[in-house]
């Protein structure tokens, strides 16, 4: 919208007399449109478009009401003012032939709904069939280029491609995680949950295989929690063959894990002495034009912002602008007291915890002792948490068959319950 008033032009404009709220609501009737509308001592002001400046003439005369323009903008107005400057009016021409001329091409490709396949893969994919980067958009078919997609990237099941402005807009939806082929190659494994902790069985919960621990259990790392290798008996009871399945099941084991950390008592710290700048790089795909210097004396952080050039929300150009900022800082150094020794172990120790915690390990309780010595701070000590077990290991199918009575096998159909 300000690209549009600014192209046919308004008025920052004064009123005042008698009853100026009568004029505006003249206005209203008349359906001229006002805005940005502010009170004055002795009026309002407020902006009006340039085509609708000539039709309140009548109202103004009705209602006894001065009006004065305080600045005009837009570019009727600037058309006008430079009307005489022969290169200005060049040069606008040529922007404007530029911008529709740019306008032809893809300069933006954004693609969305993708896990599998990277976005910089398919991006190479689109180039290689001039729908990339620079490609005219006359030459792209986007319900040819759907499909295409679809044919080349097998886990890809659903494309929507459109074109706005000068972006290519892609939407991708893939197969989900677990296939039907994925998933009878694990159903046909046979596996063992083991113990990847050693401690005591707190819960348990068996979807597939044959629990050999129950709760309250006390178990090594590497102890089997529950098989896949299911016993078939025979009437006298001995093992006559094997049914084998994978594993699945939930068990949670709670244990005690060593925590340990040590950092330096001393410290650094980067304090802003205030003296901040930044250059501009104009990018032009892998052309670039740096405009300013970079600091020669003192310590500087630095940041880059790249700033993508777009009119509008789909109107993006084919080149970029990178704001470098330059942050000065001096180096402070220290020692931490005992308190903030202290308090920045515990910081440490929550922070860890809560990476556990992400990870599906929940944290019961600790008894860590932090100790400073010889410049360095030390935390160590156990952390009672309880763990969910999902370390797998396959089964020797071969090697237990081998260990049956002659004649016995494995099972190929049938629930041994």
């Amino acid at each position: 919208m300000r690209f549009i008033k600014f192209f046919h032009g308004y008025l920052h404009v004064r009123i005042r007399g008698y009853s100026p709220e009568r004029f505006l609501n003249l206005c209203s009737r008349m359906n001229i449109v006002l805005w940005g509308l502010l009170p004055t001592e002795d009026g309002y002001r407020f902006c009006i478009s340039r085509k609708a400046f000539g039709m309140i003439e009548p109202a103004l005369e009705k209602t006894g009401t001065q009006i004065e323009v305080e600045r005009r903008v837009g570019l009727p107005f600037l058309a006008r003012k430079y009307r005489n400057h022969v290169f200005f009016l060049a040069g606008l021409c040529l922007a404007g032939f530029l911008l529709c001329f740019l306008s032809l091409f893809i300069w933006k490709v954004e693609v969305e709904g993708n896990f599998s396949y990277s976005t910089q893969t398919i991006l190479e994919f689109l180039d290689q069939n001039g729908a990339g980067y620079a490609s005219a958009k006359s030459g792209i078919d986007c319900e040819a280029l759907e499909n295409m997609l679809r044919a080349e990237f097998e886990d890809i099941i659903w494309v929507s491609a459109s074109i706005r402005g000068t972006r290519l807009y892609l939407v991708v939806q893939e197969r989900l995680a677990g296939s039907s082929d994925a998933g009878e190659t694990q159903e046909a494994a046979a596996t063992d949950l083991i113990a990847s902790n050693s401690g005591v069985v707190e819960s348990i919960t068996v979807r597939s295989g044959t629990p050999l621990v129950g709760v309250g259990d006390t178990v090594e790392a590497g102890d089997v929690l529950v098989t896949g290798a299911l016993e078939i008996v025979d009437d006298s009871g001995e093992t006559a063959a094997y049914h084998f399945v994978s594993s699945d099941a939930d068990v949670a084991i709670r244990t005690a894990l060593s925590y340990e950390d040590t950092f330096s008592a001393s410290y650094e710290k980067k304090i802003p002495t205030g003296d901040n700048r930044f250059r501009l790089t104009v990018c032009l795909d892998s052309s670039f034009l740096t405009l300013g210097r970079p600091p020669e004396d003192g310590n500087y952080l630095e940041a880059d912002t790249v700033c993508p050039v777009v009119i509008g929300r789909d109107f993006y150009l084919p080149f970029q602008l990178i704001k470098r900022e330059y942050t000065g800082y001096e180096t402070v150094r220290g020692t931490w007291s005992g308190e903030e020794a202290g308090e920045l172990a515990r910081e440490r120790l929550e922070k860890y915890c809560e990476n556990l915690e992400e990870n599906g390990v929940q944290i019961l309780s600790n008894s860590v002792i932090i100790e400073q010595s010889g410049g360095e701070i030390f935390a160590r000590g156990e952390l009672e948490a309880l763990v969910g077990q999902e370390e797998y290991r396959e089964i020797q199918t071969e090697e237990m068959e081998a260990e049956l009575p002659d004649g016995a096998g494995t099972a190929d159909d049938g629930d041994p319950d």
